[in-house]
């Protein structure tokens, strides 16, 4: 191994466990809620079951990317890849492509994600009894026995049979944390990261290998977390080109700072556009911290915002309409947000990749909103995320919400659209 891979190496181990130890806290701290309830559980559970109610209610009304892929109206996951791309296709807007290669049931899925024991048996039994006040709750806390374990490893197995070498898997709705976790330190470098820890045992973007098959991982914690929030029924899993960035930006990465692991990252050049209303009204570098104020950069910004509008508007031409259930949520407590993004109102984020033909979609997400959803990048702390974003304004630490509240336009980093104009010609 060498000294990339073994760095790589040690991101994976560490995002693997640190993702196994916050499930596993969680779970924890929602049975000692439970069990501490006592007598107001049944009144805690009557709300969860609302809850679940209402989130079944509003999902079995989205529509699937066959549907748009026609032309179809109705709403759908602001999460799920496969429809932006529909709406890309029909925008005529460049995009990078993806292949279905597996699709599983509810029960598989659950059943692929693995069991862990994040409670102590004492602990479990306290919860046990605590749940006997609630006879109408079915027990869940045991996995299903109805799949077939060795059918359902030779599924993971041969849909990878179907991926290529150097290409990348992902769940629909969201890419696996390790891959996301390279991404952001820089190391995930021009050719799809596969790590390789021992002759046996070798991690690639979305997938794993112990032995001599690969096979999907569906045990990352980020893909078991984006299957519980998505909605009920198949989950699908997609092959996509590891396509080469046309520009990559070098410097310290932030997140490995004053570690052992400290050094310097590369970052391709891909940008995020806030959509509102219908309209786009900002775009930002993702990875902010390594964005930079520059004619070239503001060239590369306004096309983005072209191209995201393109379908943007092809969306609203028919109908479509991105949903994302934490917002859903929100309507009934939070006007601000009921206001600004009406619920039949087109808003999203878009993300776009520089290539060697040109900018690419990459994917597209929920609204960036005050309580969540697409993240602001190089606009943290600017609300709303308006303008040209190249870098977060002095003061501000991605890392660190506490200090976006320092946040204000800045010359060097947040730029008004006319100016990212006058920027972008500065440079013919």
């Amino acid at each position: 191994m060498n000294g990339l891979d073994a760095i790589r190496g040690v991101i994976l181990n560490l995002t693997r466990v640190t993702g196994e130890r916050d499930v596993a806290r969680d779970v924890r701290r929602l049975a000692i809620g439970a069990i501490r309830a006592g007598d107001e559980l049944p009144g805690i559970v009557d709300q969860l079951n609302a809850a679940e109610r209402a989130f079944n209610e509003e999902t079995e009304t989205w529509v699937g990317h066959e549907h748009l892929t026609q032309g179809g109206s109705g709403p759908f996951d602001a999460c799920d890849l496969q429809c932006w791309l529909a709406l890309a296709s029909l925008s005529k807007v460049p995009f990078i492509p993806a292949e279905e290669i597996l699709t599983l049931n509810e029960e598989e899925a659950e059943r692929a994600c693995g069991t862990t024991e994040p409670i102590s048996p004492t602990l479990r039994a306290r919860l046990k009894k605590a749940l006997e006040k609630l006879p109408r709750v079915e027990n869940k806390m045991e996995p299903s026995r109805s799949v077939n374990e060795h059918q359902l490893q030779e599924k993971l197995e041969s849909a990878m049979d179907k991926v290529q070498s150097g290409w990348m898997v992902r769940h629909v709705r969201a890419g696996a944390s390790g891959l996301k976790a390279l991404a952001g330190c820089g190391l995930a470098g021009p050719e799809a990261p596969e790590v390789r820890f021992s002759a046996d045992r070798e991690q690639g973007p979305g997938w794993t290998r112990s032995g001599n098959r690969r096979k999907v991982d569906l045990q990352d914690m980020r893909i078991t977390m984006v299957i519980a929030e998505g909605p009920p029924g198949p989950t699908t899993f997609v092959k996509r080109p590891w396509v080469k960035a046309a520009r990559w930006i070098s410097g310290e990465d932030p997140h490995r700072s004053g570690s052992l692991i400290a050094g310097p990252g590369l970052w391709p050049a891909e940008w995020r556009a806030f959509v509102e209303n219908g309209k786009v009204i900002g775009v930002a570098f993702y990875y902010a911290w390594a964005g930079h104020a520059s004619p070239e950069n503001a060239t590369m910004a306004l096309a983005v915002r072209d191209l995201a509008q393109r379908i943007t508007d092809q969306g609203v031409g028919q109908g479509a309409l991105p949903r994302f259930m934490n917002i859903e949520f929100a309507r009934s407590s939070r006007a601000d947000i009921d206001t600004r993004f009406p619920r039949n109102v087109f808003a999203c984020t878009l993300d776009f990749i520089e290539t060697d033909d040109g900018l690419q979609l990459l994917e597209g997400g929920p609204a960036c909103t005050p309580i969540g959803g697409g993240h602001p990048c190089a606009f943290a702390g600017i609300d709303p995320p308006a303008g040209v974003a190249f870098r977060p304004a002095p003061g501000v630490s991605i890392a660190e919400p506490k200090t976006w509240g320092a946040a204000a336009m800045d010359s060097e980093c947040i730029i008004s659209w006319d100016e990212a104009t006058t920027l972008a010609r500065s440079g013919s």
